[in-house]
């Protein structure tokens, strides 16, 4: 039997509890061995402008992560030179375990920007993609687009049940620097953090 992993990549720029709810979910959903939390190097997708230090957004997982076992910080991406792109993520994964069952994390409404990702075909037919819906678009749009990937790339799509995130890392970002409160929005040790290290100010 394959040994089934979860990867959920992004800036976490910073880290919140949306972010830590939904790799939670993910394992729990889908009964997987670990769930990789992967900070991005340089993201092919996204403004740097706002990104803080790679090495301080991967201390933010760490202690945000430390008291789950089974969610892994992965440095894979980080350590990469160049844009991050989620195909080379992929083959870097298989090259160190063939038989690896990966399911990848992405929100919703990536399944929309998918065709124009960097080797698209590669990665819909290298890892089952977990699609967690923000109630950005409707259902009906969603079943489309998942049939139209499925039908034109062989892609396999589920859905995740998404925790209730009525905030961003932009909308916690804004807030810190307008010195307001972020409770309840971030793990303790990540607001700790910042506090300690100026960050977002």
């Amino acid at each position: 039997m394959k040994s089934a992993i979860g990867i959920m990549g992004g800036t976490f720029n910073p880290f919140h509890n949306g972010h830590l709810q939904l790799a939670l979910q993910a394992h729990r959903q889908f009964e997987l061995s670990k769930v990789l939390v992967m900070p991005s190097g340089t993201p092919a997708h996204k403004s740097t402008k706002e990104l803080i230090a790679a090495s301080h957004r991967c201390q933010m997982v760490s202690g945000a992560i430390a008291d789950y076992p089974y969610l892994e910080l992965s440095l894979l991406e980080v350590e990469r030179k160049g844009n991050t792109y989620t195909s080379d993520t992929l083959k870097a994964l298989h090259r160190q375990n063939p038989d690896l069952k990966i399911y990848f994390i992405i929100g919703a409404d990536s399944l929309f920007d998918l065709p124009k990702w960097h080797e698209p075909e590669y990665v819909m037919q290298h890892c089952i993609l977990l699609a967690a819906n923000r109630d950005v678009h409707a259902k009906a749009e969603l079943a489309e687009q998942k049939r139209m990937l499925e039908k034109n790339y062989g892609a396999e799509i589920a859905f995740l049940k998404t925790p209730d995130m009525p905030y961003s890392s932009t909308d916690i970002r804004k807030k810190l620097q307008a010195g307001e409160s972020v409770d309840g929005m971030l793990p303790k040790t990540v607001e700790k953090y910042i506090r300690e290290h100026h960050l977002y100010q």
